[in-house]
């Protein structure tokens, strides 16, 4: 077994995550949120891409940049403004319904900043390059953005219990808004 491809997509795909917006994305939902229904979430999408990018390899971006461009900031913006507006606390809650949204929330919003993000570009790239290794490059690559999204909830979960739950709040909103502005204007 040839381990290159794995070896390289998994360390290519975590460094090229590791700043991406997708990872603040997680960091915030888990300062106030269940941890499990983030990460699952959260890994959900990423493997989701993962079996996009293998099978457009060939033709990542088949939809229109303008759709995806505004699509991902409409995503953003509803959930920052969401953030910034919202008057009752947000409270972890033992309500299995509570974490189904959480769930739904982290897949939706991490679906979104994933379309034509560079880790999916890169996990086509990596797949084109190594066509006959297919599925170890989306085994090495959604290794490293579920590495990565692990590290954003680890560092979400210990911000979230020292930072004042209005603040909190307050930048997360913000953080959403600017992430939605970026991406009409600059794409991803």
């Amino acid at each position: 077994m040839n381990a290159l491809p794995l070896l390289s997509s998994f360390l290519l795909i975590l460094l090229a995550e590791l700043p991406d917006k997708t990872l603040y994305t997680v960091l915030l939902l888990a300062t106030r949120n269940r941890p499990w229904p983030v990460l699952l979430g959260a890994w959900a999408a990423f493997l989701a891409h993962g079996f996009i990018a293998a099978g457009l390899a060939s033709i990542v971006g088949a939809l229109p940049t303008w759709l995806l461009r505004f699509g991902t900031a409409g995503l953003f913006i509803t959930f920052g403004l969401r953030l910034l507006f919202q008057r009752n606390a947000i409270r972890e809650s033992a309500d299995p319904l509570a974490a189904d949204r959480v769930l739904t929330t982290s897949f939706w919003l991490v679906f979104a900043a994933e379309w034509g993000d560079a880790t999916q570009i890169g996990t086509a790239a990596l797949v084109a390059r190594f066509p006959e290794h297919r599925w170890q490059v989306l085994s090495g690559a959604t290794l490293g953005l579920w590495v990565g999204a692990l590290l954003a909830v680890a560092l979400g979960r210990a911000a979230g219990r020292w930072l004042p739950e209005v603040a909190m709040r307050r930048v997360a909103g913000a953080v959403f808004c600017a992430f939605a502005m970026f991406t009409a204007l600059h794409g991803y």
